[in-house]
C-alpha cells in the first residue's frame, strides 16, 4: 500500500557528489587545453582529444543539472529510458496534488482506493475515490479537504454511483464512465464532463 513513485528527487548527497564530477571534468579540460600547445596532433591524435573533449563537455552537463536541480536529466525528455508506448504512463502529479492526496489518506484512511483522472483540460485535478457510504459521507462533511481546484469523485461501492465530494452534483451511475481497466494500476475511462476517453492511474488500493 504505497503511493505511485511520481515525484523522484535526488537525495543532496548524490547532488554533492556530482558537482565534484563537475569540478574534476571541468579540471580536466583545463588541464588538456594546457597540454594542447605542446603536442603534434595527427589525424588519430585529434579525434582521441575531440573525443575526450565531448565526454568532458557531457559529464560537465549532466551532472552539473542534477546537483543543481536535484532532478535526474530524464526530466528533459518525459519518455526517457521508458517505452514509446509504455503500459502505465506517468501521469502528472503536481507536489501540491501529492500533499493533498496525502492529507485525504490520513484523514480517512478507510478509503479503500483512489485514482488520478487524466483531466480532460489543462490545470485541472481530478481524483476518484472508492469506499463505503459511510467513509464518503465522513469525506463529504470534512471541510478542511475542500478545495476548489479539486475535482473530487466519490464512488459508493454498494449503490456504484458516483458524485463530487463538495459542490453542486446528482449521483450517476458508475456505469456512464465506461471504465475498463488496462493494467493493475492503470484503467481508461469516459470522461463524465468532456465525453472524451481518458486514463486513470491507482494512487493506492487496500
Amino acid at each position: 500500500m504505497s503511493f505511485s513513485p511520481h515525484l523522484r528527487v535526488i537525495p543532496v548527497w548524490v547532488r554533492a557528489l556530482a558537482g565534484v564530477v563537475v569540478a574534476a571534468a571541468i579540471l580536466a579540460i583545463i588541464l588538456m587545453i594546457r597540454g594542447v600547445p605542446g603536442q603534434t596532433l595527427d589525424g588519430p591524435g585529434f579525434v582521441r582529444l575531440a573525443a575526450q573533449a565531448i565526454l568532458y563537455v557531457c559529464m560537465i552537463v549532466l551532472f552539473g543539472y542534477v546537483a543543481a536541480t536535484g532532478l535526474p536529466p530524464t526530466h528533459w525528455w518525459r519518455s526517457a529510458g521508458q517505452d514509446l508506448r509504455p503500459a502505465q504512463p506517468d501521469l502528472p502529479l503536481t507536489p501540491d496534488l501529492h500533499r493533498f492526496v496525502a492529507l485525504l489518506r490520513e484523514r480517512h484512511p478507510q478509503l479503500r482506493e483512489c485514482w488520478f483522472l487524466d483531466a480532460a483540460r489543462p490545470g485541472e485535478c481530478r481524483l476518484l475515490a472508492i469506499a463505503d457510504d459511510g467513509t464518503l459521507a465522513a469525506v463529504r462533511g470534512d471541510w478542511d479537504i475542500r478545495r476548489k481546484d479539486v475535482r473530487l469523485y466519490l464512488l459508493e461501492e454498494s449503490h456504484r454511483t458516483v458524485a463530487l465530494a463538495w459542490g453542486r452534483s446528482s449521483p450517476v451511475p458508475f456505469g456512464v464512465w465506461d471504465w475498463e481497466p488496462q493494467a493493475d494500476a492503470l484503467a481508461e475511462f469516459r470522461c463524465p464532463v468532456s465525453g472524451q476517453t481518458r486514463l486513470a492511474q491507482r494512487l493506492w488500493s487496500l
